[in-house]
């Protein structure tokens, strides 16, 4: 669960400063989202794919993993967008496949077709922006950079503290999980409900006494907030490599565009 918190801090760019790698995955991410260009999709999403796997050397298995997620989520949203139903009216002759289901018209558009395709390639390859940064920087270097960059803390705090219970609340689930499970707790459907409803309520619990726990470790510590001051960071200078490398991806985007 915790898997990519290792690999933010053991990669083969954790070195490089955060704010080169913030700097790389924003711009890359704006191109495809403000954009949308399917070509530029996919050349962005191969891109990244390689830097992540092999400039980052980030193990390809735990990459196309993380991958897959949104995927799923993304052929579930293109369904509604590309299926067209009608209880009446006639179906449009431009229509590519029609089928009849329960007394409705089902039928694709091209258009919708298109715009689910865009949409498809604009959501992976801006994941995979977004995976560059998250699998090569940890938290705690990003948050002084947005700090620099004057992003009110609350905001900061509020992202620094989604991410870490994000893990807990995983880490909880996979322990009641188990332990529920090695009783036998899921052994029919009617012990499935009940154990899973005992499973939501041990977790709200004990994800509220973890926050209580942290609140009171850090007034222990007298520590008011979450980001952590940029003299307690190692220094860490911009890559010249990886400079070149934006700069590549740079120049083949512009040229894809015009």
């Amino acid at each position: 669960m915790l898997n990519i918190d290792f690999l933010a801090s053991h990669n083969a760019i954790q070195k490089v400063a955060a704010s080169q790698k913030i700097t790389f995955s924003v711009i890359s991410l704006l191109l495809v989202t403000l954009l949308r260009n399917n070509i530029l999709s996919v050349w962005t999403l191969l891109f990244m794919s390689s830097v992540i796997i092999f400039y980052a050397r980030i193990p390809w298995k735990t990459y196309v993993t993380l991958l897959i997620a949104p995927i799923g989520f993304v052929f579930a949203g293109m369904i509604a967008i590309v299926l067209s139903i009608s209880f009446a009216q006639p179906i449009p002759i431009s229509a590519l496949w029609h089928s009849t289901f329960l007394g409705m018209q089902l039928f694709i558009l091209p258009n919708d077709l298109l715009r689910a395709i865009t949409i498809f390639f604009t959501s992976i390859s801006a994941t995979s922006c977004l995976y560059f940064l998250i699998l090569t920087t940890p938290m705690y270097e990003i948050s002084p950079v947005l700090a620099r960059l004057k992003v009110p803390t609350i905001i900061i705090e509020l992202i620094e503290l989604m991410y870490r219970f994000i893990f807990l609340l995983l880490q909880t689930v996979a322990q009641l999980y188990t332990a529920q499970d090695a009783r036998l707790g899921y052994r029919t459907y009617r012990i499935s409900f009940q154990s899973l409803s005992l499973l939501i309520s041990a977790l709200f619990r004990s994800i509220f006494f973890r926050h209580q726990a942290m609140s009171y470790a850090m007034t222990a510590r007298n520590i008011e907030q979450f980001i952590i001051p940029q003299q307690f960071l190692s220094e860490k200078a911009w890559d010249q490599k990886l400079t070149f490398i934006a700069g590549g991806f740079l120049i083949v985007a512009i040229a894809l565009i015009f």
